[in-house]
């Protein structure tokens, strides 16, 4: 199991490192980020079955992730926009 878990985070590396690099995210927040996933994998993964709301949470978490990552990047856009006009 704990294999399978590792496999499915390291091929989470590429996006996360990207979010890194663009400033989205700073390493604390990937740190965070790859924690939840873990557990979250984990919970999926467990011998005795995962539940329904297992598969909920870890869907809500990735949609709230999904929402600040598009919110960071206008906000990176915009930043972006206002320099080049002031130039």
């Amino acid at each position: 199991m704990a294999e399978q878990v590792q496999s499915i985070l390291e091929r989470m590396v590429p996006p996360l490192k990207d979010l890194r690099d663009r400033g989205l995210f700073s390493p604390a927040e990937i740190t965070a980020i790859v924690e939840r996933r873990r557990r979250s994998e984990y919970s999926l993964q467990r011998r005795s079955g995962s539940r329904l709301s297992d598969y909920l949470r870890y869907i809500e978490e990735e949609v709230l992730l999904e929402r600040l990552r598009k919110l960071r990047k206008e906000k990176v856009l915009r930043e972006r926009r206002w320099v080049a006009d002031g130039i």
